[in-house]
């Protein structure tokens, strides 16, 4: 699979890209593809509609993306293919026509299909939980712990370990994120507790998206 996006964009030739657009790209792509009326079920017509209902977006959007994804420092060609993942992976998750459509090209070659499972099944494991709601505090301890109020009003915390796709300001300042409201992606990670002398099950951050 990663390889169908990353070739669509070496073709285009992007070298910018990011996050916090990402979300207004994905819904106009996504608003694209669900008013999409050209026949795809081979492969040339599925790129066809990338093209159609990505590239524009993707230039409109593309020097905020770079900043959000925070790709500058990355070689040209790594930004491209990272971008290209990140794009495909999301469109497939949330736009269900697309992820339809997908399923039903790529349905037709057994190793490439199994090639996306795998892939999606990783991505379950890593990369596939959400939570919404508003951050109620960020702790500035290591490690930093956020937590957030999610739209079933629950608490939930979680560990800020890595770099993750975040404006700048708020990477600066996390005080400024009190009271946002957000869109939290995190995997389940083993942390080692000294105190406890055991791992324990821990939401670990990967995407804080500020709507």
């Amino acid at each position: 699979m990663k390889y169908l996006f990353f070739s669509l964009l070496t073709v285009l030739q992007f070298s910018v890209f990011g996050q916090g657009a990402m979300e207004r790209t994905l819904d106009d792509a996504c608003d694209c593809i669900n008013n999409y009326t050209e026949e795809v079920s081979n492969y040339d017509q599925y790129m066809n509609l990338i093209i159609q209902c990505a590239s524009p977006l993707i230039v409109q959007n593309a020097d905020e993306l770079s900043k959000e994804l925070g790709l500058e420092e990355m070689d040209q060609m790594e930004q491209i293919e990272a971008i290209g993942e990140k794009v495909g992976e999301r469109l497939v998750m949330e736009c269900p026509k697309f992820t339809e459509i997908t399923f039903k090209v790529i349905g037709e070659d057994p190793t490439l299909m199994e090639e996306v499972m795998d892939e999606y099944s990783e991505e379950e494991e890593s990369d596939g939980m959400i939570e919404s709601g508003t951050i109620l505090s960020v702790s500035k301890e290591i490690p930093c712990q956020v937590s957030l109020k999610n739209d079933m009003g629950e608490t939930l915390n979680f560990l800020w370990t890595d770099p993750i796709g975040i404006e700048e300001a708020y990477i600066s300042n996390p005080d400024k994120l009190k009271g946002k409201k957000v869109d939290i992606v995190y995997y389940m990670g083993m942390i080692y507790s000294p105190k406890d002398g055991k791992y324990q099950d821990r939401k670990v951050l990967i995407e804080i998206n500020v709507r």
